[in-house]
């Protein structure tokens, strides 16, 4: 994990108890305390999850995560009968699930700390997106290969998108990987033969039929899967 990253950990679950309850006093409710330490503990894990990903993987900011722990003391509240909070159209659109108005809507609401935390943090990814670098998509259903061609992108310096359906749009790449037992690999091919610089189709090695057809199609290799996932990352050409 990052420093950036490692920071929003430490400081966003340093806030969380405090806030919770602040947030508790300042509108007459319990303090649930057996929810708060429950949120605290799905709070830490998930933040770890999520930002010890790359940049590019992190779906979610540590606000919406930190938002998301919300529920725990939500559902207690409701377990005890409260009275949920009066909320304007803007609030339920923004956090329908907040109905106890528990929310921050930023992090400068979870101190000056965290809130200079989460700016670094957004600076990097933000640096890190700009700086780019290359890219690979791999077109598959199956999540565990996904996974290992994810780890290989990593190490190879590459930001991956997976996707479950031929992709639509113009974005290049400069590496597409095809999962040849797809349904729609054939159209996959052609589409990544339009915008990516390779594409490398794999599938059963008694497939002969599906090779060749990708190859046909414009595939710059048509391999079996198990010599493709022998190391996937030898597939990616060394970032110039």
């Amino acid at each position: 994990m990052d420093a950036p990253s490692a920071a929003v950990v430490q400081v966003f679950v340093a806030a969380y108890r405090p806030y919770v309850e602040r947030r508790l006093v300042d509108q007459s409710l319990p303090i649930v305390h057996d929810a708060i330490d429950t949120g605290e503990r799905w709070l830490r894990t998930t933040l770890e999850a999520v930002l010890s990903a790359p940049f590019a993987e992190q779906r979610r900011s540590p606000l919406e995560i930190f938002q998301e722990a919300m529920r725990f003391p939500t559902e207690a509240l409701r377990s005890r009968g409260a009275s949920e909070s009066p909320r304007d159209p803007v609030a339920v659109a923004a956090l329908p699930g907040d109905a106890f108005d528990l929310a921050p809507a930023s992090s400068q609401a979870l101190g000056e700390e965290a809130w200079n935390a989460h700016l670094r943090w957004g600076a990097a990814k933000a640096q890190a997106h700009a700086a780019g670098g290359p890219s690979v998509i791999h077109v598959t259903r199956n999540l565990l290969d996904a996974s290992r061609t994810g780890e290989a992108a990593t190490r190879a310096g590459y930001e991956l998108t997976v996707v479950a359906q031929p992709p639509a749009g113009e974005r290049r790449f400069a590496v597409g990987f095809v999962d040849l037992e797809h349904p729609d690999a054939d159209d996959a091919v052609r589409a990544l033969v339009e915008r990516c610089g390779r594409v490398i189709a794999y599938g059963p090695h008694v497939d002969d039929f599906a090779m060749v057809r990708a190859r046909s199609l414009g595939a710059t290799e048509a391999v079996p899967r198990s010599r493709f996932f022998r190391d996937p990352g030898a597939w990616l050409p060394v970032p110039v």
